[in-house]
């Protein structure tokens, strides 16, 4: 057979392949078409689109659980809501108006008729799993928003009242099959933690925004509570998944609470700036009960640790204002809210 030997022959023939192999990128078809890792909206050099058209689009496929394949009955047929999964032995269920809809689930639902619920319990915990519209790429900061409420179920036959959990974002670095074989922690199975926020269970829908960098390439999630224990079972509703990269735009979120205990999460409190903001612009103080400043900082990487004068503060609700700026711009914001401090 006759060798490829011209520079210009081999080229024709690399590009032929390539082209044959993957295509062209179809911006509306859910596929990678031509190989690059993106989709759709997302391959921002096949599918140009501006920043604000792509981040309507979540990577998280069927964010508000509204196509479904068959209609909930009962609890955990979580499987019902199209591309998700019960990720471990302990089942997670969806709800929906049009078959099974608790009277604890609060209402209206934030996006749509349809949410997902799932428990937090010392020995038993739900997951709910996806493959995801496209990877979470290693070094690139995401933001995840969602909706989330909490409350009890009959069955446990105890009032509901306000405790904080953590709710964790795992990944795994391929498309994985689901369920895992276990009904607790997923990270005996190669999945690690990629996201966390502290939350205080309130039986009324409130929304929520984790901030995270994946160290490796993600291709799938789980979403459920933290490995650590829970003293008191939690049921969590969830709703409106919306997964976004976050470069070029002012991104930052302010937690509801935190518990300055020692332990490893939640000691500082202060907000979270992902990018497009100015430093030297930033201005941000904690008031007590009685209005006097407890704490100031003026670097967004300082935060409050919950004492003052030297002295750990009591428990209680305190107030917060922040000021910044985005780059660029000469208009400061001033946002003011209330956070809890739990020891």
């Amino acid at each position: 057979m006759k060798q490829l030997s011209h520079p210009l022959t081999l080229s024709i023939f690399f590009v032929l392949i390539s082209v044959f192999s993957f295509g062209q990128e179809i911006c509306n078809n859910n596929i990678d078409d031509d190989g690059d890792r993106l989709i759709d909206l997302y391959d921002i050099e096949d599918c140009p689109c501006t920043r604000a058209d792509t981040f309507k689009i979540s990577l998280i496929p069927n964010p508000s659980f509204e196509n479904t394949n068959c209609i909930p009955s009962g609890y955990s047929q979580l499987n019902c809501a199209e591309g998700w999964e019960q990720a471990t032995l302990a089942t997670s269920d969806l709800f929906s108006p049009l078959g099974f809809m608790p009277s604890y689930v609060p209402l209206p639902i934030p996006d749509g008729t349809n949410c997902i619920g799932t428990i937090i319990d010392l020995d038993y915990r739900e997951y709910v799993g996806t493959r995801l519209n496209g990877p979470l790429l290693a070094g690139q900061s995401y933001l995840l928003k969602f909706n989330v409420a909490a409350n009890t179920i009959p069955e446990w036959a105890f009032e509901f009242h306000p405790t904080v959990v953590d709710l964790v974002l795992f990944g795994k670095t391929s498309y994985e099959s689901f369920p895992l074989q276990t009904a607790f922690c997923p990270e005996n199975f190669g999945w690690k933690e990629i996201g966390r926020i502290g939350y205080t269970t309130q039986d009324v829908w409130s929304s929520i925004s984790v901030f995270f960098t994946p160290e490796e390439d993600i291709y799938s999630v789980m979403l459920g509570g933290g490995c650590n224990d829970s003293d008191t079972p939690v049921y969590i509703l969830w709703d409106n998944l919306q997964l976004n990269r976050a470069d070029d735009e002012i991104i930052y979120y302010v937690p509801n609470t935190f518990t300055p205990n020692g332990d490893e999460h939640n000691n500082i409190f202060n907000p979270v700036f992902v990018c497009g903001y100015d430093p030297l612009e930033y201005r941000f103080e904690i008031y007590n009960r009685w209005g006097e400043i407890v704490f100031t900082s003026l670097d967004a990487e300082m935060g409050w640790d919950g004492t003052y004068n030297g002295l750990p503060t009591k428990e209680g609700v305190f107030g917060w204002k922040l000021e910044y700026k985005a780059e660029n711009t000469t208009e400061k914001k001033v946002l003011t809210g209330h956070a809890n401090l739990l020891r």
